[in-house]
């Protein structure tokens, strides 16, 4: 059942989807391709209607005629479905190019705003390098006076009387 219910609420989503786009005065929504399915059937059906009166005035016209145009039909049935197919995969094509074409003119402004976080975050790696200079500066200074501390006690004898005490 959840199935009938989420096609329907698609269809829905679908057909308002089409509503919205038939009143959009401003052509933001490009309504073309979601018609595009109903006009090539509807293209292949007005098709099979020449060639069905074309056939039909063939034989009104001559016997001979008529056949001749039908053996014809299939083949121009044919060739006028893949014109028709290759006209409207064009179409589609160019729609593709146009979306790809705006996706690539909101890039600079992307990047605009790529270099002002790029900005922001440079401030404060210039403040964190400040930062690792002053805690550097302050271990060696504590390593001087480790080292400073080191050699006042080896001279003094204070590990061995400590060590000789603890014994």
């Amino acid at each position: 059942m959840t199935t009938s219910n989420s096609a329907n609420s698609g269809f829905l989503q679908g057909l308002q989807n089409f509503g919205k786009g038939l009143i959009d005065f401003r052509f933001k929504q490009y309504l073309s391709m979601q018609l595009l399915p109903v006009f090539y059937g509807l293209l292949l059906l007005g098709i099979l209607a020449f060639f069905v009166v074309a056939n039909v005035l063939a034989f009104w016209f001559s016997h001979w005629v008529g056949l001749a145009v039908l053996a014809a039909t299939p083949f121009a049935l044919l060739i006028a479905f893949a014109v028709t197919r290759a006209a409207l995969e064009f179409l589609v094509m160019a729609y593709r190019i146009m979306e790809t074409v705006q996706r690539m003119d909101r890039i600079p402004q992307q990047v605009d705003n790529l270099n002002s976080k790029v900005d922001g975050i440079s401030d404060h790696v210039h403040t964190f390098e400040s930062q690792i200079s002053s805690i550097h500066g302050q271990v060696g200074d504590l390593s001087h006076s480790i080292g400073f501390l080191k050699t006042i006690s080896g001279i003094t004898g204070l590990p061995g009387r400590i060590f000789g005490r603890a014994k």
